[in-house]
């Protein structure tokens, strides 16, 4: 018989948590078909000084190699993914998934930060559509899901909002870069105050200055727009993210989803949906993303895309304000009478195999591990049960046992 053992939950320490992220997120994102990939430590400077990107050129930490070149360490992910995979697809063909776990390295305006980031994330190469977006802003949901987080907002906006309503005006760099500082920040009192000085028409005037109220429920924000002189391109934008929504629905996600048309994400190289998630009690984004159909064009191919990234210290530094513990780090938990240690063995290795993590001890030393697991198996001499959700199964053989394990409990 198998015995629902409670073991008491212990706190994890920050390397911890780390190492259980990176696991976890590496499951998720495998359930979702994508393959891991690496890219470079060291990169040519050119690479990043060339393509169009917000990353300041002040923020690279360069270093020259012995032939005099100007190199920099990693400060993206992105960009050389996307020029590596031009060199094997100059025109896409067929989608391609691919997800990374990697350190990226930038100069921090704060001392105190540190130079070298981690980074996961996933690109996904394919034409824009619908399901597209709304499949990778699902596993961003359940990714956050997957890390224990319950009080998850995820902000749905797009690129083309404020690009199509600003390209048109008589306005500066600067003035462009000031007022999306105003929009981000949905500074209502100063908005107004600023685009008094600008020669642009009123109607524009109006689009403008609503914005920052254009932030809720995407229901609500469609119907708060029909009082507003949108372009026909703005009109399709906001139309196209309704889809994304109604899809998103089907996920059963829509308590995550807030849509926001001043959404403005400052990596140049989106142009399509952009999308950032917030966790509970965490002031700023622990995940960022969006379409970037047009960054393969700098490298000569056609490779439309989407993706997101997220930093494992934020996630680390997230999860500081609730209670985490360790209360599922392994998947299988088997303990055995002296006499079954080969099939304990047997068992293990096959498990393994199928990317189970497994632990498993002689019943004389079953709790020297308080881990708790999602599955418990029991080896005796003439018994063996497994364990799942308080329901107890015996079960003759690893086939058998194999067939509960993918589902034959339900």
């Amino acid at each position: 018989m198998v015995r629902n053992e409670v073991y008491p939950e212990r706190m994890l320490s920050d390397s911890e948590k780390f190492e259980r992220i990176i696991k976890t997120i590496n499951k998720r994102f495998t359930t979702y078909g994508y393959k891991r990939i690496k890219t470079s430590a060291f990169e040519q400077y050119d690479l990043y000084s060339k393509v169009k990107s917000s990353i300041n050129q002040n923020e690279m930490i360069k270093v020259i190699d012995h032939t005099g070149q100007v190199l920099v360490l990693r400060p993206d992910v992105t960009i050389p993914i996307t020029r590596e995979l031009v060199q094997n697809f100059p025109d896409l063909s067929s989608e391609l998934r691919y997800f990374y776990v990697q350190e990226v390295f930038r100069q921090p305006f704060d001392k105190n930060d540190s130079i070298e980031r981690t980074q996961a994330g996933i690109e996904y190469f394919c034409d824009s559509s619908p399901e597209a977006d709304a499949e990778v802003i699902a596993l961003a949901c359940h990714l956050m899901k997957d890390l224990g987080f319950n009080d998850i907002k995820i902000e749905l906006g797009h690129a083309g909002f404020f690009n199509e309503l600003v390209q048109n005006l008589p306005l500066t760099s600067l003035q462009i870069d000031q007022l999306k500082s105003l929009i981000q920040a949905k500074n209502v009192v100063e908005i107004g105050p600023f685009l008094q000085n600008l020669n642009i028409d009123d109607d524009v005037r109006e689009v403008i200055e609503r914005i920052p109220f254009l932030y809720g429920n995407p229901v609500d924000v469609s119907e708060r727009t029909k009082g507003i002189a949108l372009t026909e391109k703005m009109q399709d934008t906001l139309d196209y993210l309704m889809d994304v929504y109604s899809i998103l629905k089907m996920y059963g996600l829509e308590q995550y989803i807030v849509m926001d048309l001043g959404l403005i994400n400052h990596m140049g190289y989106y142009s399509g949906v952009i999308f950032q998630g917030y966790v509970e009690r965490f002031g700023k984004p622990v995940l960022m993303g969006g379409r970037y159909d047009e960054l393969g064009n700098e490298f000569g191919a056609r490779l439309p895309a989407i993706g997101f990234a997220c930093e494992i210290e934020s996630l680390v530094k997230a999860t500081d304000s609730r209670e985490v513990t360790s209360r599922f780090p392994i998947d299988v938990k088997i303990t055995y009478a002296d006499s079954q240690l080969e099939q304990a063995i047997a068992i293990s290795n096959e498990l393994r195999e199928r990317n189970y993590s497994v632990l498993s001890f002689s019943e004389h030393k079953e709790q020297a591990d308080p881990r708790q697991s999602v599955y418990s198996i029991r080896l005796e001499k003439e018994n063996n049960s497994f364990l799942y959700k308080d329901k107890v199964t015996p079960f003759p053989d690893l086939k058998a046992l194999l067939e509960l394990l993918v589902g034959g409990l339900n």
